[in-house]
């Protein structure tokens, strides 16, 4: 028995692996919304034709953006500019915070966001150096009803209600989305909200969570398996915009669940090709469980069991001089 009076495995007790550091981080925190722009208004700006801006304006999403469908918007990102510069090179852009976001500012608390009023409230060094050099990386909402993982594209810029994995290697998503993760997942997370849905904790979810030590042939697989589940997902959406992730796996649930469908849900399953989707996830996860070595049923309850003492010997690894590095 455990002292929050739980009885079984106790993720609580698994401590951070150095072979999963500095790669995850939460996205950035604006502290003020004249940051966020449609399409439309970043083209009055001066994007497609100022020589540079492309690096400053960039397209941006939240957690909704990911369980539902992109609201459209982009983001202003000035990190590494002075003042002056930005005054001089993207003038229409400067006049725009000045009269949405430096009002504000004016009257902040913080000395340095005041100061630095034509930045994001919070520099997000700990991002941008995990996301440095990668043409694509992992992200997942902080807070969902359902746990799963999807690349984002270099150029877009998490919000803080996204976790954001510094990887473009279809090998972590895959085991990421793997039912042995989402366990861990839902174990060593929170829960928030009426709904009581579950917070992916990065802290808690991720850096103690220890990887398989696959064999490359399985590495291989793991990696073919995530590309598709990715690519799956992108292009039943791109096929169907209206079409969201959270609704195929609401779908899935059922199937899963062995529920007849009703006329939305069939639709949602004949848009978003579900069955084909949970194919992918159940070749997956056989994959992920022979690159632990486990059987491919294990109960959650042994899973975390598995996890925790696997979390142990790693640490133990580590503290002797190895370290399984994700990167």
């Amino acid at each position: 028995i455990h002292p929050d009076l739980t009885i079984g495995p106790h993720t609580g007790t698994a401590v951070p692996l150095r072979a999963n550091e500095r790669m995850s981080a939460t996205g950035v925190k604006l502290h003020g919304p004249g940051f966020l722009v449609t399409e439309e208004k970043a083209r009055e700006l001066g994007l497609g034709k100022i020589p540079g801006l492309d690096g400053h304006v960039r397209s941006y999403r939240h957690g909704r953006d990911i369980t539902s469908r992109p609201r459209g918007l982009m983001v202003i990102d000035l990190d590494a500019l002075e003042i002056e510069e930005v005054r001089s090179r993207f003038p229409a852009v400067y006049q725009h915070l000045l009269t949405t976001v430096k009002p504000e500012r004016d009257v902040n608390r913080d000395p340095s966001r005041k100061q630095f009023w034509w930045r994001f409230g919070r520099r997000n060094t700990e991002l941008r150096a995990a996301l440095r050099g990668l043409r694509r990386y992992i992200a997942t909402p902080e807070t969902a009803k359902h746990r799963f993982f999807v690349f984002l594209d270099r150029s877009i810029l998490p919000d803080n209600k996204l976790v954001n994995i510094g990887s473009s290697d279809a090998l972590l998503l895959g085991v990421l989305s793997s039912r042995i993760h989402v366990a861990w997942a839902l174990a060593a997370g929170g829960r928030l909200g009426v709904g009581n849905d579950p917070v992916y904790v990065k802290t808690t979810c991720f850096e103690p969570f220890p990887f398989p030590d696959a064999s490359e042939p399985q590495r291989e697989r793991i990696r073919f398996l995530g590309e598709q589940l990715d690519a799956h997902r992108k292009r039943r959406q791109e096929a169907h915009p209206n079409l969201t992730i959270t609704e195929m796996y609401n779908v899935l649930e059922e199937l899963r669940a062995g529920q007849p469908l009703g006329a939305a849900s069939q639709m949602i399953h004949d848009h978003g090709l579900v069955s084909v989707l949970r194919d992918l996830h159940d070749d997956l996860d056989r994959a992920v469980a022979e690159a632990y070595g486990w059987p491919p049923n294990l109960s959650v309850e042994d899973t975390l069991f598995r996890l925790v003492e696997l979390n142990v010997a790693r640490a133990a690894e580590e503290r002797s001089g190895l370290v399984r590095w994700l990167r």
